[in-house]
């Protein structure tokens, strides 16, 4: 498709009210907002910026293609999220009681405080690896479909997005990701529910398409709810928003509340994916969202369905840029320094990183562009850290068992590299191997101290 005038329009008017946003957000702001909102993060802000966060532009490729290919059934994904959020309350109160006296910013901050130094280093260095990943994913997967239907270069789609995304951080840092991802996800939902609208109202065979469940497959929904749940536990960016909230009942509320919304998002993004297969099947997966896309909106309103894209992307990039440049400000810089920075100094330096993530993740997104692979890897090594992660919560858990559940997780990930067996199923599996090693040391060293 060309862009019209029109379209045009309407794409620089959303990005100049990103930036807008951006540079407001760091007007008379003291540095404590800048790296974690002031800590006073109200409900409406922690919930937009959740659900936002969550539905970004890796997310929306990968969601539509698990519904072309397993119909309706693949809204499992978004059940199993939405329980991980409710199931995820109880261990975020916990962290909320610690964040404020501890001044946590990371999810390694909590690792450096149960397990010490080693497993906190070891868990930062996971963290950075999967969120660089996502990074990828966000960049490769927005420019990919903008490319697809706007007749824009994928070059020119990555450097439109990573350059506003990166100026607005630099404005306002963590300020900034919370007010944008309000008004991307205002946005984003927005204009999904007006295209779903469009096509239910058109086309009168989607309705049995959305009820047909005959593709369903029973254990791919059980994997789709588990996966839902266990990813919100190695999430960064939900335990930076559990620290930057207001009080715990913003936590409480605000997690339920994403709960609901996640689930309504999982049915309008499923329209797009429905759409592909009922009127293009045989096209590849991945290409479902950008497919239906075309389909869903019609040529006067291509500009609406390019927000609609810019929002996704966006909402989730800016956040992991933001967990990428403050964790190695906080987990790295701080901790080999052996010394507390101020919070003036770590914005310095979060600044710093913002700057060079942002121009990291366009230069490796533009010479990578394997989406499917740089998603099983990240997710293999994103989940090592989930059985010591929960276990903090119940059992007391030696530092060295710690330690070594994160150091066999990340050696069975590699060893799925090495001998080219780095698929889904054998990746996600670093989870099982992770936990097993946890309760063995953790035996061990139990046994030898009698």
């Amino acid at each position: 498709m060309k862009l019209s005038v029109t379209d045009l329009l309407l794409l620089l008017l959303y990005a100049l009210v990103c930036l807008g946003i951006g540079f407001w957000s760091s007007r008379k702001k003291s540095d404590s907002d800048f790296l974690i909102a002031g800590r006073s993060l109200n409900l409406f802000g922690f919930t937009s910026s959740v659900v936002a966060s969550y539905i970004g532009g890796a997310a929306i490729v990968a969601y539509s293609a698990y519904v072309y290919e397993f119909g309706i059934s693949a809204i499992a994904v978004f059940l199993g999220t939405a329980a991980g959020f409710l199931i995820f309350i109880p261990y975020a109160l916990k962290l909320r009681e610690f964040s404020g006296e501890k001044q946590f910013i990371t999810l390694s901050d909590w690792f450096y405080f149960k397990y010490g130094k080693e497993a906190g280093i070891i868990s930062a260095i996971i963290l950075l690896v999967v969120y660089f990943g996502m990074l990828l994913n966000q960049f490769i997967a927005g420019s990919s479909i903008l490319s697809h239907i706007s007749g824009m270069s994928y070059e020119m789609a990555l450097i439109v997005s990573s350059s506003i995304i990166a100026i607005y951080l630099l404005a306002g840092g963590f300020q900034s990701v919370i007010k944008t991802d309000i008004f991307q996800y205002i946005v984003l939902f927005s204009l999904f529910v007006f295209l779903g609208f469009i096509l239910i109202r058109d086309d009168h065979s989607f309705s049995h398409e959305m009820v047909d469940l005959s593709r369903m497959d029973p254990l791919m929904t059980i994997v789709f709810i588990a996966f839902g749940v266990l990813i919100i536990f190695q999430s960064a960016e939900y335990w930076q928003r559990v620290y930057a909230a207001k009080n715990s009942r913003v936590v409480k509320k605000g997690l339920i509340l994403s709960a609901i919304l996640v689930v309504l998002t999982g049915l309008v993004v499923s329209v797009v994916g429905l759409s592909a297969h009922l009127h293009v099947p045989g096209i590849e997966s991945r290409n479902a969202f950008a497919e239906g896309l075309t389909i869903l909106v019609p040529d006067h309103l291509i500009g609406a369905g390019l927000i609609l894209l810019f929002a996704a992307v966006m909402s989730s990039a800016d956040t992991i840029i933001f967990v990428l440049a403050s964790s190695i400000s906080k987990d790295y810089i701080s901790q080999f320094k052996n010394q507390q920075l101020t919070d003036h100094k770590l914005m310095v330096y979060t600044r710093l990183f913002i700057l060079l993530f942002s121009v990291m993740g366009f230069t490796f997104a533009y010479f990578l562009r394997d989406l499917v692979a740089v998603i099983i890897f990240i997710t293999g090594i994103g989940f090592t850290v989930i059985p010591a992660a929960i276990a903090t919560f119940h059992f007391k858990i030696e530092k060295q068992a710690a330690q070594a559940s994160l150091v066999a997780g990340l050696v069975y990930i590699l060893i799925l590299i090495f001998t080219n067996n780095l698929i889904a199923e054998l990746s996600i599996a670093s989870i099982v191997v992770s936990a097993i090693t946890l309760v063995i040391v953790q035996l061990v060293l139990k046994l030898n101290k009698r």
